[in-house]
């Protein structure tokens, strides 16, 4: 066991500049690297790069799924037309639609890699009867095929980050959304607590390079917020939840607990 000699922080010299809150922050800020935004095109154009991912997101991303699903699963009841703007592999529209089969799911992505595995969990999903009704088809998404007021729900899942025109894209998903609908947007928030970045890195295993990449491309609060100003959608909220930011067009309680039943099971009441 050290002795207490050699585990006491020695005190400062008349020579050292104490350490200040300002200098250990900007400190933590160089660890990140996280004070600018890095915007990147979409990494992923490989099938069997969109499959592992597909795979991987199953279970590193149960929690944040089970989240966006239980702020959006209220709005898509009742024979509502819902679009997931970006939708990757598909895999939370698929869900929401076994939950809700009276209601109608439609994907975009301009990804074809990705769409390709969305269509094969699609087929497993309808071989396995999930019941529910979900088609996906390439669109551009700064350009969405549909005309204005088409769809009740809008949401993007994770997507922001792989968008290169997120400001014209947020305004397609505000033109194809009715009166009266939402638009959830949830990603990850740049200016999340320096501790929960650590916290999730610990768990980010062989993919805390992708994960903090993915970190670099995501908005702040307040980048999102001047975002919306300059597309006229100031009315909108945006929250942070922990290492994410939630835009929505209407307000939204954005808190969830880990470990409440919805978040491991199908239950989203």
């Amino acid at each position: 066991m050290s002795s207490p000699e050699t585990t006491a922080t020695a005190p400062a010299t008349a020579t050292e500049v104490p350490e200040t809150p300002v200098r250990r922050r900007a400190r933590r800020q160089k660890i990140f690297d996280l004070a600018e935004r890095v915007p990147r095109k979409d990494t992923f154009d490989d099938v069997d790069e969109c499959r592992a991912y597909d795979r991987n997101i199953r279970t590193s991303m149960i929690i944040p799924m089970q989240h966006m699903m239980k702020l959006i699963g209220p709005y898509c009841t009742g024979g509502k037309d819902v679009l997931e703007v970006g939708c990757a592999s598909g895999l939370i529209s698929l869900r929401l639609a076994a939950q809700h089969p009276d209601s109608l799911f439609t994907g975009v992505d301009n990804n074809d890699a990705f769409l390709e595995v969305a269509r094969e969990n699609t087929i497993f999903a309808n071989l396995v009867g999930y019941g529910g009704d979900f088609g996906c088809e390439w669109a551009r998404l700064s350009r969405l095929p549909y005309e204005d007021d088409s769809f009740d729900v809008v949401f993007s899942f994770c997507a922001v980050a792989r968008w290169d025109k997120p400001e014209r894209i947020v305004a397609e998903c505000a033109r194809v959304c009715r009166p009266g609908g939402i638009v959830v947007l949830y990603d990850l928030a740049r200016d999340a607590e320096e501790g929960m970045v650590s916290f999730v890195l610990q768990y980010a295993d062989g993919d805390a390079a992708e994960f903090m990449d993915s970190l670099r491309a995501s908005f702040s609060e307040p980048e999102m917020r001047r975002l919306l100003a300059e597309r006229g959608l100031e009315s909108w909220t945006v929250a942070k939840e922990n290492i994410n930011l939630i835009t929505s067009s209407r307000p939204l309680n954005v808190g969830y607990t880990v470990g409440e039943p919805g978040i491991y099971n199908n239950d989203t009441a």
